[in-house]
């Protein structure tokens, strides 16, 4: 089955086909507890919810029309299970290391003080992403560490492409800022790096 689209499977198991609801599993779990482990920082917990949310998947194939593509669709269903889950909890979902930010921790020195350098930095950072504002951090999320488009996300989110446009500039630029604060000799190297595009620019 490995040749089959995810459509494919889908209606598959809507003819019955256990295997195929099998096989559709296999292919995104790994997706749908990443995803979800990213929104609720605890393991036990993001296990326990992937469960529900492929529980939920096979009871609501039937809804799928294919209008969106079924990772969109299925992220959908994600998002809004977990979310519920959240507001019944209250607590505030946590977002990863961006992988577009990663380029400012990765070294390929192997040197053991560079090496604990690199590491506080990622712990900073992941920190600094737990302490945006709950709005910005889904989207920055799906944006830079699942590489979906703007229109993707709002397609999962059921939000406006405006919207998704600003809150992933505004979390940028407090991420920018929040970053700036604690290692302030990082605005030289910004401002320096700014400084030269834009005289390359103006040639």
């Amino acid at each position: 089955m490995e040749h089959l689209t995810d459509e494919q499977l889908v209606e598959r198991v809507r003819q019955g086909d256990a295997e195929a609801y099998r096989y559709l599993v296999d292919r995104h779990k790994s997706y749908v507890y990443t995803l979800i482990f990213r929104m609720v920082n605890q393991r036990e917990t993001a296990e326990d919810l992937s469960q529900d949310v492929f529980l939920k998947l096979f009871r609501s194939l039937s809804h799928f029309r294919g209008e969106s593509k079924f990772t969109t669709w299925l992220y959908r269903m994600t998002v809004n299970l977990v979310t519920d889950y959240l507001r019944a909890q209250r607590r505030r979902p946590v977002v990863p290391l961006l992988d577009r930010l990663k380029t400012w921790l990765v070294d390929r020195r192997t040197e053991p003080e560079e090496q604990a350098i690199r590491h506080e930095e990622s712990d900073t950072l992941h920190r600094m992403l737990a302490e945006l504002p709950e709005k910005y951090r889904l989207v920055m999320y799906l944006y830079h560490f699942k590489q979906l488009s703007y229109q993707e996300i709002a397609d999962v989110t059921d939000l406006p492409l405006k919207t998704i446009e600003t809150r992933l500039y505004r979390g940028k630029a407090m991420l920018k800022q929040k970053w700036l604060g604690v290692y302030p000799d990082a605005r030289t190297n910004t401002e320096a790096a700014e400084s030269t595009a834009a005289s390359r620019a103006s040639r």
